[in-house]
Order: C-alpha cells, then sequence, then structure tokens
C-alpha cells in the first residue's frame, strides 16, 4: 500500500469537491488501485494498492503532492521523481484573465492519456488553446503539440511567457515563426513554434471550426480544451453558450483524432447541458466515456471533465 498527499493547491482549482476529483483521477489513471481517504487533521491521504515503483506515475496525477509507504509504525517518503522533461515555471509562471487552472488542465491531460488507445508516440491538439497551457503541460511531459487560438493577441503573449521562461530556467529551444499557409491581412494561419529536443509545441492563428485545414492534413492522438464559460467568454453569437460553435466543430476535431484516440473537454455542467455536449460528438462519431469530475467554482460555473474517444 501507498499513501498518497494531496497537494494544498489543488484547493485552489478543485475546491470542495477535491478529494472527490482526485479519488476519479486515481480511478481513471490506475484502475486497480482501489483508492481510499485517509483524512488527518489538516492533511488527506488516498491510500492506493500499488508497488512503489508506481510512485514517478503516480506524482504525475494533479492532486498529489508527495507518495509515501507505511514502515516501522510510521511513514517513509518514497524518493521518486515525475520525469518531466521541463520545469514547472514553464507551466505556472503565465497570468491572465480567464485562464485555467494549472492543475485542472494536467488533470485534463492525464485523463486523456489514461483514456488513449491510439498508436505511436502521443501528440495533442488544443482546438481552443488560449494562451497555451495545454500545450505547455505537453511539453513537460514530452509530447508532440498544437493549438489554435481565434484571438491574434495570443501569440505575443505565448512568446513573450516562453522566451522568458526559457531565459530564467536557461532551457535550450528554438523558435520557429511563419504561416501554414498564404500570409493573410487579418492574421489567420500565422504559427509560433517551440522545440525543445526532439519535441516541437505550435501556437497557430485561426478559428477551432477550420482546425483540419489550420493543421494540414495532420492527425492527432489528444485533443485537450477548456471550453469557453464565465462572463469573459463570451462568443460569436453573442452568447456564453459554447454549443452551437462546439456542433460545428464536432465533425473536424473528429476527422483529427485517429482511431483510439481519446478527447477531454473542460466545460461547465449548466452550459452547454452534458446530454446536448455528447450528443454533438456523438453525433460526429465519437463515443462518450463515463468519467466525470464535477468541482463548484461558483453559483453558476459547475466544471467538469466530457471525455470521448474514436473506435
Amino acid at each position: 500500500m501507498l499513501k498518497l498527499l494531496l497537494d494544498p493547491r489543488a484547493e485552489g482549482a478543485f475546491f470542495a469537491d477535491t478529494v472527490a476529483v482526485a479519488l476519479a483521477e486515481v480511478g481513471a489513471v490506475f484502475p486497480a488501485a482501489e483508492p481510499r481517504v485517509d483524512a488527518r487533521a489538516s492533511v488527506t491521504f488516498l491510500d492506493v494498492s500499488l508497488p512503489e515503483d508506481a510512485a514517478p506515475a503516480l506524482l504525475r496525477l494533479a492532486a498529489v503532492q508527495a507518495v509515501f509507504a507505511p514502515e516501522g509504525g510510521g511513514l517513509r517518503l518514497v524518493d521518486a521523481e515525475p520525469g518531466f522533461a521541463l520545469p514547472a515555471e514553464l507551466v505556472w509562471g503565465a497570468k491572465y484573465r480567464g485562464k485555467t487552472h494549472e492543475l485542472a488542465t494536467q488533470l485534463a491531460l492525464n485523463v486523456a492519456l489514461a483514456h488513449c488507445r491510439a498508436e505511436g508516440p502521443p501528440k495533442l491538439l488544443d482546438p481552443m488553446a488560449g494562451r497555451g497551457s495545454t500545450l505547455l503541460w505537453a511539453a513537460r511531459y514530452g509530447l508532440e503539440a498544437r493549438g489554435i487560438e481565434h484571438d491574434p493577441r495570443a501569440l505575443p503573449d505565448f512568446q513573450r511567457h516562453v522566451k522568458g521562461q526559457c531565459t530564467l530556467q536557461r532551457l535550450k529551444h528554438q523558435e520557429r515563426q511563419g504561416s501554414v499557409h498564404a500570409k493573410r491581412k487579418d492574421g489567420v494561419g500565422r504559427f509560433l513554434e517551440y522545440r525543445f529536443g526532439e519535441r516541437a509545441l505550435k501556437l497557430i492563428t485561426g478559428d477551432a471550426r477550420d482546425a483540419p485545414a489550420l493543421l494540414g492534413g495532420e492527425r492527432v492522438h489528444l485533443i485537450v480544451a477548456d471550453l469557453p464559460y464565465g462572463v469573459q467568454h463570451v462568443g460569436p453569437t453573442g452568447t456564453r453558450d459554447p454549443l452551437p460553435v462546439l456542433r460545428e466543430c464536432a465533425p473536424g476535431w473528429a476527422e483529427l483524432l485517429k482511431p483510439g484516440g481519446a478527447m477531454v473537454l473542460i466545460y461547465n455542467r449548466f452550459l452547454p447541458k452534458r446530454e446536448a455536449l455528447v450528443e454533438a460528438f456523438e453525433a460526429a462519431g465519437l463515443a462518450a466515456q463515463p468519467f466525470e469530475a464535477p468541482h463548484r467554482m461558483s453559483a453558476s460555473i459547475l466544471r467538469d471533465l466530457a471525455v470521448f474517444t474514436r473506435p
């Protein structure tokens, strides 16, 4: 048995539902773990039926801070590293309005990887990438990543953050700028790419509905996206309901996903309703999975994850 110490930062992402979300994540990534809650004073552990060699992977869970093993009536810290390719500051340093909490993004990535059965080194797409939090997590995990964002201001913001952290952390990298097609005055198709060793992350200016054209034939193993919700996200239709746009996006996103691939969408259960979201993507040929991890952010936002796979 191992004891997983829950990270106190997780309460900033999952609030009162932190333990329930942690249990859902462990169950998705380690189906045989049989997690049990052990709350002691101001700390909470999850007890799992796993060997010590699982510790590096356990330390990649969004809600886990440390792994302990019972020993001699006490607890011994399991000396293990999660094996991330890049430092945490690359992810945690960026701050902007409407940003998804870093641990919520990591949770979505972990769940997507757990559901993915596509062959080959995983490649990820975030078709609503914002300022690139999902891409940066993918880079830490050593994945190839692509992102699409309609706001042209995202590219300079992303560049400022990545270059700043590369300087501070002395990270070796290569930067490349260009366009995926003939240059347009509105900037659609412009991209910024960073390469760390053999893996690259690319952020492209464009519309999520045009994802297949913007990726130029590339297909991916994973799609992870934080859908618009909250007062700062008003779509082109003048409403905060993303469902009309998602219905237009669904066929293209499904086309990009390799057989056996997985898609995880972070969304507000109040808008759109889960049933409507599932209907939109099942109509495009994807299969909804039973995973849920609801956590209330406010009176109007109950954030959750919807998981789909391509048969």
